[in-house]
């Protein structure tokens, strides 16, 4: 387990198969599209943005998901 710290300063627990998606899919500071992900991958997506790890946005009826993470207080 890993904790991390989001935008608001509270610390969330994430699981393996959480730390390794964040791992694989948010190397940079992007949006990454629903379309995109597989089933899997979209519901563990969705249970992040429930945590507050990740913020949903919507544009143009395509849903996609950008990190909600506090870079300065980020721990492993």
């Amino acid at each position: 387990m890993r904790a991390l710290i989001t935008k608001g300063g509270i610390a969330t627990w994430i699981n393996i198969r959480e730390s390794d998606f964040l791992d694989q899919k948010f190397n940079e500071d992007i949006v990454l599209e629903k379309k995109e992900l597989s089933e899997r991958e979209a519901y563990i997506a969705q249970n992040l943005v429930t945590r507050g790890v990740l913020d949903k946005t919507v544009n143009n009826g395509e849903a996609g998901y950008k990190l909600n993470i506090n870079k300065f207080g980020k721990s492993s």
